[in-house]
């Protein structure tokens, strides 16, 4: 019997546990990484379907106010021109874009408010419409790991509630 074996037995075991414990963390985070992705993919664009939505029942009230309809053209022309990849240049566009979105849908909500001034109901604002798309989708928090996030051309990986 070579006991010199019985020495590095510890040794051996060790070394199993530990590839045995990476390749199964490897095969954790691919799989919380793929989950994270989805989520906070869902969270930046629930908004967008939210907003495409509200424009089709404004569309099915048949309301005659041409600057509503305009408002509601131009909403679903942006949101059209937005590319649904996870490109720099793309992520750089889709928040210049939603800025616009945001802007012209409230224009669409007052316009809409003032078609029914006369109705007691409490007025959909943006916030109420935002908060919704937010109690809808979750909120995860991401963050940028690197030294160099003041730098981002984006804020859109640094800790915030999308």
């Amino acid at each position: 019997m070579n006991t010199d074996e019985l020495l590095f037995l510890e040794e051996q075991f060790y070394q199993e546990g530990y590839e045995e414990g990476r390749n199964e963390n490897l095969k954790n985070n691919l799989i919380e990484g793929k989950e994270f992705g989805l989520q906070v993919g869902f969270q930046r664009f629930v908004l967008l379907g939210q907003m495409v939505g509200m424009c089709d029942v404004l569309d099915s009230l048949q309301l005659k106010n041409n600057s509503l309809f305009k408002n509601i053209a131009n909403v679903r022309e942006l949101i059209s021109s937005i590319e649904l990849n996870n490109k720099e240049e793309n992520v750089e566009s889709l928040e210049k874009t939603l800025v616009k979105l945001k802007n012209k849908f409230r224009l669409i909500l007052l316009s809409f408010q003032r078609e029914f001034k006369h109705n007691d109901r409490k007025p959909i604002n943006f916030d109420n419409f935002e908060d919704l798309s937010r109690a809808i989708a979750g909120e995860i928090k991401g963050f940028v790991e690197d030294e160099d996030a003041t730098d981002a051309k984006t804020t859109q990986d640094q800790a915030q509630a999308w």
